[in-house]
């Protein structure tokens, strides 16, 4: 197995395990984090999950590039695109928490990029260095504009040049640093936050705004309205509702 795969109540922690190569990613590993992935979308009875790499070296550095790409894998065959991948197109709605100490690079980025919440060590490093291999950044490549702005994308993307924590933090990359001993902590932290808001707003959430980027306004908000449909006056909402205005802060309101 090139993953360990923990559960905590809610909480499923996607470990990498490969740490005498940096955790980088073969195609059992790749296979192995989309099948995971695909685990805990599907369990209703899990509310978030965490990603991190096993050591301190390394997240991931990236794909295995003697085993993905050391020989052709050209067949000339033409086939309809399947999102069998998580780096391929795969949609989780699960909200997904990245725990970053060390190198996050190449695909390893990408993996970080695929969460929705990205926490690191002050020694974390992070680049995306395919033009190097001649290769694609390539889920990275559409992801990242979106999280750090087209300017720092393409400093990253362009120059295959790493930057440190610190540098990520500033640039919107990572939300946080967090000391190593601290990592795992901080995640199940933010992890249980999560998990004690509705699971169904939570969800649309995700898929309101991963959706809405560079969508127009008027199909944005007509998506809003569908999902604010199914939420409104449903027995939950009318639960919270009533447990917040009970609690002193109904001066308060919300969206």
């Amino acid at each position: 197995m090139a993953i360990v795969e923990q559960r905590e109540g809610a909480v499923v922690t996607i470990l990498l395990d490969r740490p005498e190569a940096l955790n980088a990613m073969d195609t059992a590993t790749y296979r192995e984090v989309t099948e995971a992935l695909r685990r805990i979308d599907a369990d209703p009875e899990v509310r978030v999950g965490i990603v991190a790499g096993n050591g301190s070296r390394a997240f991931s550095a990236g794909a295995d590039l003697k085993e993905m790409h050391g020989q052709s894998h050209r067949d000339g065959r033409w086939a309809p695109w399947r999102a069998e991948r998580w780096d391929l197109g795969l949609t989780v709605s699960k909200p997904l928490i990245a725990a970053i100490d060390g190198y996050a690079v190449a695909g390893g980025l990408e993996l970080a990029l695929f969460c929705d919440l990205r926490i690191a060590t002050p020694a974390s490093q992070f680049g995306a260095p395919e033009p190097k291999w001649n290769l694609l950044h390539g889920f990275g490549a559409l992801r990242l504009p979106a999280v750090v702005g087209l300017g720092n994308a393409m400093r990253l993307l362009l120059t295959g040049e790493f930057i440190d924590a610190r540098e990520a933090l500033r640039i919107g990359l990572v939300n946080e640093l967090v000391e190593s001993d601290g990592l795992i902590d901080r995640a199940h932290q933010l992890a249980a936050t999560i998990g004690g808001l509705s699971a169904d707003a939570v969800s649309m959430t995700k898929e309101l705004a991963l959706r809405g980027l560079g969508a127009p306004l008027e199909q944005s908000m007509r998506l809003y309205h569908s999902y604010m449909s199914a939420l409104e006056g449903s027995e939950e909402q009318l639960r919270r509702t009533g447990e917040f205005a009970g609690s002193g802060q109904g001066e308060e309101s919300g969206g």
